[in-house]
């Protein structure tokens, strides 16, 4: 799992952090719903950008540019023209803001684990999950960290890194 948030440097602009990871992966995930409006009124287009990164990469940076493919999800069917009309017929697959379908979607695109045998179920992934989220503050009190005190992003991602060892070695 890549994210442009995953280290804290503010030497880094992220547009070039993006751009190298789209650069570096062959699989990427785009959730087109996070466009809430912010308290000026305000939409925040970080993820259409972000997947338009993707596209311009797909299109213009060569053979190995275009062997990658992308996730696209979106929170309702069919209201994704509304707000970007440009990417129609992007077939993105609707999670409803429920994290149990983003899991679900999202282990039916990757399929496959990094050694190429078959993931676990997307039930058993959703079980998981669930059972890393009870046991978060636990974990972080062992590592004297209070909840307050997380990473929205890294420690997350760490976490659930240990997780997913576990899953992969099961």
């Amino acid at each position: 799992m890549r994210c442009a948030l995953e280290e804290n440097n503010s030497g880094d602009i992220r547009y070039v952090k993006l751009c190298k990871l789209i650069d570096d992966s062959d699989k990427s995930v785009h959730d087109l719903s996070r466009v809430e409006l912010n308290q000026l009124g305000l939409p925040r287009f970080n993820m259409p950008f972000e997947f338009g990164l993707y596209l311009g990469a797909h299109r213009f940076g060569g053979q190995r540019h275009r062997e990658k493919s992308a996730l696209v999800m979106i929170q309702e069917p069919f209201r994704l023209p509304v707000y970007l009309s440009d990417v129609g017929g992007s077939d993105p697959e609707a999670h409803h803001g429920r994290h149990e379908e983003v899991i679900r979607i999202v282990r039916r695109y990757l399929h496959h684990k990094p050694s190429g045998s078959q993931l676990p179920g997307a039930a058993h992934m959703l079980r998981e999950f669930m059972r890393f989220k009870s046991s978060l503050s636990a974990l972080a009190a062992t590592l004297q960290i209070q909840d307050d005190e997380l990473d929205p992003f890294r420690d997350y991602r760490d976490y659930m890194a240990l997780l997913a060892e576990f899953l992969l070695d099961a």
